[in-house]
């Protein structure tokens, strides 16, 4: 039997006021569909194959493994096949490195490693010529490159290699100025290196241990061999401390390679680690997450179980992390819910207390700041090391803009610098997913290389397949919200709203943050009842504030609270026909959201209902009342200003349509009752206070002050007797400590399922968006809007 209360709600449901949205329902795929499927079965075939890493081959690393005597005869090399790779892999130009992109670094270094490995067994003749010339032409090109470019430990390995062709005669130009500058950066740079660190605490010469050979005490540098046998998985270190040593570990490390990749080496390997969070972070980014659920998990599984107490290195079996890998594996693992701490941090910082990527550094990069910042956005309350990385890292990253200087050490980036932008400009609570996903998909490098000892690149990070699939889903989920916005736009049309209720309502508007932030096609439904009660709640908002007569508000209130059309009716027209559309809409909800649920969600929608017609009716009475305003205090005001946010009925009902059961125990931990809801309308109500507290001077100052709104900041300043710029200052401090709680909330391990508890987030910042949910068209606002409308409307 239908009750009483849904009948007319049925009526309205198959009354022509009223459509069901089709946009979820199966078709025939088109061709692009088609695309996306073959698209996302080739990046799962990736997840699967991924194993240790992919890489490109170094000419380098290839060279010295080339080097190495046979064991049975040490007239012959012990890898063959690495030597016929180096001559059939020369450029045109008679160079080795990198094919697809030119770095004068990698160059050089790649081709006199291959001309001293081909000249050691008198091999090549006609490459080892041509690449003599590669060098003698080139190198006068040295002090032209851009020093932030040069690869790892070029200042070393180069000159190193240098004296090794002099000593063998081979005819290049040694005393060139250019050399001559490098060859006094490699003693300088020695000099500096305590024998006693380098023997007995892992460092990143250890890395370069091929051009340290003439300090390397090689009976002690072996304690600090990693477990695989290698020296930090490079095969060029490797390769040099077997032929001093001929320990076997690093010999069956470099059999190992040499059978994985058939016939060269990489500039390091393995990646696993590195491989598969840069992968995710990639893949997020680009907005395709949603179709790799499974396999995210499980890289985030194996990520979780090497996570070690000194921080995430690039390989599983390497004592030395670094603070990039560290803060985009913690970040990755906080967002999905991994219980991690950032304490680790403290180890990444030297003596002057700035933090660097690994001991001994001598500068930043800017990938690994970048990272740093972006971790330090999601901290926890009493967190000191993320506020603490949050300054530096920021102050950093500003510093490298104003001056110009952000070419990555790590990478070489299509976009490093507009990534950056982005990010400091829209931090994580101030950004939506969609808007993040348009702006990455612009700067994102399907090309990009990275810096290591040679150029590498890695192609399960950039790799063209992501960008065709991120394009694809982009546009087939904006023509989804296209379908979406239009039954948004009917229902506007169908309710009787009254014009001088909604000038300032856009559902448009709401749609589009809530569509932006809630993207996936599963939670159109939830999506639709969002924005249609955020809109009601804003026109609600509005009318109990500024209607002339209180007898009419508390007519219309006590309708509401016997969901009686017939008394409304008695009511003035804008009045009727705004209860008309909240009680048609609140019954369509409660019969999409008892079928969802399987149970009876009118009576809680509704007492939701009623409670916040009657906070909104207090608050009205209240700003009535002269002398009980100016007697209130901060924390009274800001108690009596947490009931008309609204949050729970702007929030709560839409989780009842997010394709998952919705139970008593997990609505007290999202609704009035929780600490959720109550530390997310205490922060929405100072940030609603103070942006209009300082947005007075630009709109009407006599008119915000007669409707007694943003006023948190006067009672603070009377109660703690402090000055307008101690008080914002001190309230922001105040909202900064509330992000923290409401993200901790969010992310921390619970048993309230995340969807639920993100829905709760994602509306702190669709109403954080630049200043997005306010009554004032400032500039910030304004932009915000033009950035929206932008993403969902226009195809990439």
């Amino acid at each position: 039997m239908v009750p009483k209360y849904t009948r007319e709600a049925q009526e309205f449901l198959t009354s022509e006021k009223f459509e069901l949205p089709e946009c979820n329902n199966p078709s025939k795929p088109n061709s692009s569909e088609e695309r996306m499927g073959t698209l996302i079965m080739k990046i799962k075939e990736k997840f699967e194959l991924m194993n240790d890493g992919e890489i490109s081959p170094s000419a380098y690393d290839t060279a010295w493994i080339a080097r190495i005597p046979s064991l049975d005869n040490p007239k012959k090399p012990q890898y063959p096949m690495t030597l016929k790779w180096i001559i059939e892999n020369q450029n045109k130009d008679g160079s080795w490195g990198e094919p697809s992109f030119f770095l004068l670094y990698d160059r050089l270094v790649c081709t006199l490693a291959c001309v001293l490995a081909l000249k050691k067994w008198e091999a090549g003749e006609e490459q080892v010529a041509k690449g003599l010339h590669f060098l003698r032409l080139c190198v006068l090109d040295l002090d032209k490159e851009t020093a932030n470019l040069m690869t790892a430990g070029f200042e070393i390995i180069f000159p190193s290699m240098l004296n090794e062709a002099k000593n063998i005669r081979l005819a290049l130009p040694y005393d060139l100025l250019c050399l001559e500058k490098i060859h006094i950066m490699r003693e300088k740079k020695i000099k500096r290196i305590p024998l006693d660190v380098l023997h007995s605490v892992h460092t990143t010469l250890l890395h370069s241990l091929e051009a340290l050979q003439d300090v390397v005490q090689w009976d002690k540098i072996m304690k600090l061999q990693c477990g695989n046998g290698s020296f930090l998985n490079s095969p060029s270190a490797t390769a040099a401390a077997y032929m001093m040593t001929g320990d076997t570990k690093c010999l069956e490390f470099l059999t190992f390679i040499v059978n994985h990749f058939g016939d060269h080496a990489p500039c390091v390997y393995p990646i696993d680690i590195f491989d598969r969070i840069w992968m995710v972070d990639t893949i997020q980014r680009l907005g395709i997450d949603r179709h790799f659920s499974e396999e995210i998990s499980d890289v985030l599984d194996y990520v979780y179980r090497n996570n070690g107490k000194r921080g995430v290195p690039w390989g599983r079996d390497i004592t030395l992390p670094d603070i990039d890998d560290t803060c985009m594996a913690l970040r990755l693992m906080r967002m999905h819910g991994y219980p991690i701490s950032p304490d680790v941090l403290e180890l990444f910082k030297d003596d002057n207390g700035n933090f660097i990527c690994f001991p001994g550094e001598t500068h930043q990069g800017v990938s690994d700041m970048f990272n740093l910042c972006r971790l330090s956005q999601i901290s926890f309350p009493g967190e000191r090391i993320l506020r603490e990385a949050k300054a530096f890292a920021e102050d950093y990253l500003k510093s490298c803009a104003q001056h110009n200087l952000v070419e990555d050490k790590w990478s070489l980036r299509k976009s490093l610098k507009e990534e950056i932008n982005h990010v400091m400009q829209n931090p994580w609570i101030k950004s939506l997913q969609r808007l993040d996903v348009r702006e990455y998909i612009k700067h994102y490098g399907e090309n990009d290389v990275w810096l290591g000892k040679s150029v590498y690149r890695i192609s399960n990070v950039n790799n063209p397949i992501y960008m065709e699939l991120a394009k694809l889903d982009y546009n087939m989920l904006q023509r989804m919200y296209h379908k979406e916005m239009n039954f948004i736009l009917r229902w506007r049309e169908n309710c009787d709203f009254d014009e001088s209720l909604v000038s300032s309502v856009f559902p448009k508007k709401v749609y589009y943050a809530i569509a932006a932030a809630v993207y996936e096609p599963e939670y159109a439904a939830c999506r639709s009842a969002y924005a249609k009660i955020n809109c009601i709640e804003n026109i609600l908002r509005d009318l109990f504030e500024r209607h002339e007569y209180l007898h009419e508000l508390r007519l219309f209130c006590q309708a509401v609270e016997q969901w009686n059309q017939s008394l409304a009716c008695s009511l003035p027209f804008k009045l009727k026909g705004l209860f008309m559309a909240m009680h048609d809409t609140l019954n369509d909800l409660a019969i999409q959201a008892s079928n969802a649920q399987g149970r009876d969600i009118f009576p809680y929608l509704h007492d939701m209902r009623v409670k916040q017609a009657e906070a909104y009716m207090r608050n009205r009475e209240l700003r009535e009342d002269d002398k009980l305003m100016q007697s209130m205090s901060f924390e009274e005001y800001m108690e009596h200003k947490k009931e008309v946010s609204g949050v729970g009925m702007r929030v709560v009902p839409a989780m009842f349509l997010m394709g998952k059961q919705l139970q008593d125990h997990t609505l007290q931990c999202l609704d009035s009752r929780s600490k959720f809801h109550d530390k997310m309308a205490l922060f929405l109500s100072l940030l609603d206070d103070v942006t209009k507290h300082k947005n007075k001077k630009n709109d009407d100052e006599e008119m915000m002050t007669r409707r007694r709104v943003g006023l948190a900041v006067e009672y603070y300043m009377k109660g703690k007797k402090c000055n307008e710029a101690e008080a914002v200052g001190n309230i922001e401090e105040m909202m900064k400590e509330m992000v923290e709680e409401l993200v901790h909330e969010y992310l921390k391990p619970s048993k309230v399922p995340r969807r639920f508890r993100r829905l709760m987030f994602e509306h702190a910042k669709i109403t954080n968006f630049n200043g997005f949910i306010t009554e004032t068209c400032s500039a910030a606002a304004t932009t915000a809007n033009q950035m929206l409308t932008t993403a969902m409307e226009t195809p990439v």
